[in-house]
């Protein structure tokens, strides 16, 4: 596999009550780089992605990205590689009302990654002649507790335990609920539980979409044993981080929640893994005879994911951004976020964008503050990519 990690964006309309309160557009999207204007100075960050997509313009049937578009790019990749036995995350980030769970189970005229991904599974050789058996869970992390949707499982003391497994390669939940899906009636049987469900989620926690595919024979011959499936497909919609402000502050001082500390635990473990991704591309050794640390252990956020961010797995990041520019602070954290987890092989240069917002093609923006924040900015001459 290439890459382990890929970043995308995309940028929701803005809602009747943010055109109420007058709020204008801060967010330019061209090509596969989003700029963030600062509404009150005027400086612009560009950050250059795998994927960018504008959806602020529903009208322009064409140009706008719908979830169609978002699947074409990312789900029809994410289906080969699970039939080829590669473990798959794909996370839905960014802050409340803004677009992660439309994304990821859309509506009916434009129905979102997790029925697309159903719908397209079905559509394979492999699952229509029953040479692999599908499964679906559906639960969720609130207060670092694992609760099965599916069951309403919502008063179980301390929530569902996972154990981490005997020979080290994952992690596995006891008593979750596994629905197995052998048609397509199955699996709107599955979508319509789904959203009975959405209602009784608690109001800021992580939420998975999990498909497993396994052999049917290693299913009807595990006995005791819990039988290893060939491959996960995890969907994540993750809860928005509070530390940019809001109730996160009492007094002027930040008061970090669980889901806080474990999106930091996730953002450590992606930057680790495209630290070991860069390193790998150079050829040449890191710390520890080339070995990277990648901490899985930091959350139970972590440790549910470890068999599929670690080797032969994928993972996607949509970045799901208001584009008011009264949101300017909570998308900037957004990106601050999930721009740690992608490697800068070069500067991009856009004199466009330059022109157009910083009015200096030769300025360098610096990256500051650890991140490895990709500008779309003119490279100096002679500068080594």
């Amino acid at each position: 596999m290439d890459r382990r990690v890929y970043l995308a964006s995309r940028v929701r309309p803005l809602t009747p009550r943010e055109i109420s309160m007058g709020s204008k557009s801060c967010i330019v999207v061209d090509d596969n780089c989003t700029t963030l204007v600062n509404p009150e100075t005027g400086d612009a960050k560009a950050f250059v992605l795998d994927y960018s997509y504008d959806s602020t313009d529903a009208s322009r049937s064409e140009e706008s990205a719908d979830n169609h578009r978002i699947f074409k790019d990312v789900g029809t990749k994410i289906v080969s590689d699970a039939l080829q036995g590669f473990n798959t995350c794909f996370f839905a980030h960014g802050q409340p009302q803004t677009g992660k769970t439309y994304t990821l189970i859309g509506q009916e005229s434009d129905p979102g990654f997790l029925p697309r991904l159903l719908e397209s599974l079905f559509q394979q050789e492999e699952v229509v002649g029953g040479r692999v058996a599908v499964f679906a869970s559906f639960y969720e992390l609130a207060q670092e507790n694992v609760r099965d949707v599916l069951r309403r499982d919502f008063y179980t003391p301390g929530g569902l335990k996972v154990r981490m497994r005997s020979d080290g390669s994952g992690s596995d939940i006891d008593g979750l609920t596994k629905s197995r899906l052998k048609t397509m009636a199955d699996c709107e049987e599955f979508l319509a539980q789904v959203l009975r469900c959405m209602g009784g989620l608690a109001q800021s926690s992580h939420t998975f979409f999990t498909i497993e595919l396994f052999n049917p024979q290693d299913i009807t011959r595990a006995g005791s044993e819990k039988p290893r499936p060939i491959s996960k497909v995890h969907l994540v919609d993750l809860a928005g981080s509070t530390a940019g402000g809001g109730d996160s502050f009492i007094g002027g001082k930040p008061r970090p929640t669980p889901q806080d500390k474990s999106l930091l635990a996730w953002a450590n473990v992606m930057s680790a893994l495209a630290e070991s991704q860069m390193l790998q591309g150079r050829a040449r050794g890191g710390p520890k005879g080339g070995k990277i640390f990648v901490p899985f252990r930091g959350s139970v956020l972590t440790r549910i994911l470890e068999d599929s961010m670690g080797p032969r797995s994928r993972s996607y990041v949509i970045a799901n951004l208001s584009p008011s520019h009264l949101a300017y602070k909570e998308t900037l954290n957004t990106f601050r976020l999930i721009v740690r987890t992608k490697e800068v092989k070069k500067v991009v240069r856009n004199d466009q964008i330059l022109n157009a917002y910083l009015g200096d093609t030769e300025f360098i923006p610096a990256a500051g503050g650890g991140w490895r924040w990709a500008y779309c900015t003119k490279q100096p001459e002679g500068d080594a990519a």
